[in-house]
């Protein structure tokens, strides 16, 4: 299953420096890839493969998920998507 974040952040170079060093937190969500992307300076998405969504949702609420992002410099707007459906055009 594929799961995305948006978020708002201070700079998005800050952002990926530190989210490549989240790989544990990453691991314990079932993560096996996760892509990166911005928009600008201040806005950025996470898209993950996990194997166990509720997983990776449980511990996204938990407080060390909230400590990695204010070491990413996660400002706001964080917004969760379940990748739930496959179209092929």
């Amino acid at each position: 299953m594929l799961i995305a974040i948006r978020a708002e952040v201070e700079s998005a170079d800050h952002w990926r420096e530190q989210f490549k060093t989240h790989n544990d937190l990453f691991r314990s969500q079932g993560v096996s890839l996760a892509y990166m992307g911005a928009i600008g300076e201040d806005k950025v998405l996470g898209v993950f493969e996990t194997n166990d969504p509720d997983e990776f949702i449980r511990i996204f609420n938990d407080p060390a998920t909230a400590e990695a992002m204010e070491n990413d410099r996660i400002t706001g707007g964080v917004e969760l998507f379940l990748l739930d459906e496959k179209f092929i055009p």
